[in-house]
């Protein structure tokens, strides 16, 4: 993992209420990332913060920039320190992944020219190919888009930390 940026906003509370304030807070956040994803926000019982996208059982849909933070006390103030990394191997994994379905629709083109009339393999060989060179774009577009796409994230971490030290006005 490739840290992006860092830095750190203060919170004018405790560590304790702003742990709190901050769980309150989770779930999905309106803001997408640049490829049209949705973002989620969580914090968990120790301070511990993620903002990326939510979890899902489909790989190409996992974004491989992420933003992680945790709620500190330094000198008696009460701070959210934070960073955003760019995971080659997340774009790894998916384009084994693709790869993977290039070649179960090469077997696919195979069964059906033994099984089929003439034409009905090349489409689905066509399909498959257009498939897969959309979905390689996406992937190689990803790592160009992290810089704009950790400035989302910063942003959507500010926004809370900015929630909470207004919670009480």
């Amino acid at each position: 993992m490739k840290k992006i940026e860092q830095g750190k906003y203060e919170l004018f509370t405790t560590k304790e209420d702003a742990i709190v304030k901050l769980m309150q807070m989770q779930g999905l956040c309106r803001e997408e990332i640049s490829d049209y994803q949705r973002l989620e926000f969580y914090c968990s019982k120790k301070g511990k913060i993620t903002v990326t996208n939510p979890p899902s059982k489909h790989i190409e849909n996992t974004l491989s920039t992420t933003l992680y933070a945790e709620v500190i006390e330094q000198d008696g103030k009460t701070y959210v320190v934070y960073h955003t990394v760019y995971s080659n191997g997340n774009n790894v994994l998916k384009i084994i992944s693709l790869v993977l379905l290039a070649a179960m629709s090469v077997l696919a083109v195979i069964f059906a020219l033994g099984h089929s009339d003439k034409k009905a393999p090349f489409v689905v060989f066509a399909l498959c190919c257009a498939f897969f060179i959309l979905q390689l774009i996406n992937t190689l577009k990803e790592k160009k888009n992290a810089p704009e796409d950790c400035q989302i994230l910063i942003k959507e971490l500010e926004k809370r930390v900015e929630a909470v030290n207004l919670w009480d006005k």
